[in-house]
């Protein structure tokens, strides 16, 4: 996803961490907001060349049930090609509605701190560019915000009902906070930026989105990892539903998942070596030999065999194949795992090369057929 370039907008965050806390000196230029909150809520979306699937988007929003006085919509425009920003810095609507622009593309993060920044509601709500919004979205969101500031709500995504239901799709729709059953505590893992709202105040003392998340990924679990530090309090809303009308296919998400292991994973270690856990690294043998700067994993075991290939494209083959029947979620939970393991094993081999660059842990920014 991309941003809008905006008016005075800093392009630095600066983050400083004690035992994985945010533990600001002060609070960074870059984090400093326009002014206190005057209106209930602020819808931020972030956007890179999705001039038309936006019009549905912004459409939707004109029907949500709330006092239109009461919310903005900001749309921030993150260096699009096409038209976007241009388009919709011309159009009114119901609702108070601002249309950033970034002149470059710098990420999502950069983005959707650009629309914080500029925020004047209590609460922020961020959406995707892809998501249908329900006519209750806003009371649903804003309910559970009445007490505690550090409440972080987590709304229903699920497929819009013209998308056709794959298998891949199904799966999707059946992970995160959807595999918990009622009443469960929510961790911070499955905190996800797309249909999620927080105290716009609480966010701000946060730190705000890690702008070194460039690539595919990694930017919301680093950030939910930092507010639960911070004493977040997830909860999940089931009326606070928006539709998804975009999904990659099968060799797309397993690009994307790829991407994320070569570009994010390793930022994400640096941040916290533990959250490597979550992805078996220690189990697979992904890690190899312990770098200074990188988490003790434990020695490989023959399981390591299992993630490379020839059977990574046995795995794509048989998922393609049972794609529009049934697949078990074992199939893809084993696809995204091997190629996040792929990727981390570019990104080491890479760092291994002595003419790498310092900066090899952040890699490079490649184009994903939708943000």
């Amino acid at each position: 996803m991309k941003l809008i370039a905006g008016e005075g907008v800093s392009t630095e965050v600066s983050l400083d961490y004690a035992g994985g806390v945010m533990a600001p000196k002060e609070m960074p230029a870059a984090v400093q907001t326009d002014a206190g909150p005057t209106l209930d809520a602020s819808v931020i979306i972030p956007a890179y060349n999705r001039r038309r699937r936006l019009e549905g988007t912004l459409r939707a929003l004109e029907s949500l049930d709330y006092p239109r006085e009461a919310f903005e919509v900001i749309l921030v425009d993150d260096g699009s090609e096409d038209d976007t920003g241009r388009f919709f810095q011309r159009q009114e609507y119901p609702f108070r509605f601002r249309c950033l622009r970034h002149e470059v593309n710098r990420g999502r993060s950069a983005a959707r701190n650009s629309g914080v920044r500029k925020a004047r509601g209590r609460v922020v709500i961020f959406l995707d560019d892809d998501m249908r919004a329900v006519p209750d979205l806003l009371k649903e969101h804003l309910r559970h915000h009445r007490d505690d500031p550090r409440t972080v709500v987590l709304g229903n995504v699920r497929r819009a009902p013209e998308v056709p239901a794959t298998a891949l799709i199904r799966y999707l729709d059946s992970r995160g906070v959807h595999k918990l059953g009622a009443g469960e505590p929510i961790p911070f893992r499955y905190f996800s930026a797309g249909n999620v709202s927080m105290d716009r105040g609480f966010l701000v003392r946060a730190g705000l989105f890690d702008e070194r998340f460039r690539s595919f990924g990694g930017e919301d679990l680093e950030l939910g990892y930092r507010l639960s530090r911070n004493g977040a309090r997830f909860i999940f809303s089931p009326g606070a539903l928006t539709h998804r009308l975009d999904y990659r296919d099968i060799p797309e998400t397993c690009r994307a998942m790829e991407i994320f292991g070569r570009d994010s994973l390793s930022l994400l270690l640096r941040i916290d070596p533990g959250l490597g856990e979550m992805f078996k690294l220690h189990r697979i043998g992904a890690a190899g030999p312990r770098r200074a700067e990188e988490p003790f994993l434990l020695p490989p075991l023959p399981l390591r065999a299992l993630f490379r290939e020839p059977w990574g494209a046995v795995a794509r083959a048989a998922a393609r194949a049972l794609n529009r029947l049934r697949a078990p979620a074992a199939l893809f939970d084993y696809l995204v795992l091997f190629h996040i393991i792929k990727g981390y094993r570019q990104h080491r081999r890479k760092c291994s090369n002595p003419a790498a660059s310092g900066s090899c842990g952040t890699g490079r920014r490649p184009k994903l057929s939708s943000s």
